[in-house]
C-alpha cells in the first residue's frame, strides 16, 4: 500500500495491489485514514492494481487513442 498526503490538494492518495485489495476494506481504511490525519473535509481515491495483461491493454489503448481501432 503506497500512501501519498495531499490534503492541501483536497485528497488522500492510497494505491493498492490485488492482494491489498482483498485484505482491506475500503471503507473501513477511508474511515481510519481521515480519522487519523484528521481530513474531515478531505477525499480519500483509491488507485487499484487491475487483472487484465498491462502489454494488451496498453496496446489496445493506443490503437483506439490513435483511431485504429
Amino acid at each position: 500500500m503506497e500512501i501519498y498526503d495531499k490534503r492541501d490538494k483536497g485528497y488522500i492518495e492510497v494505491w493498492l495491489t490485488n492482494a491489498e485489495q482483498r485484505q482491506y476494506d475500503r471503507k473501513e481504511l477511508t474511515h481510519q485514514f481521515l480519522e487519523k490525519m484528521g481530513a474531515k473535509k478531505c477525499k480519500v481515491v483509491y488507485f487499484l492494481s487491475g487483472s487484465d495483461d498491462l502489454l494488451s491493454c496498453t496496446e489496445s489503448l493506443l490503437k483506439n487513442n490513435l483511431g485504429c481501432a
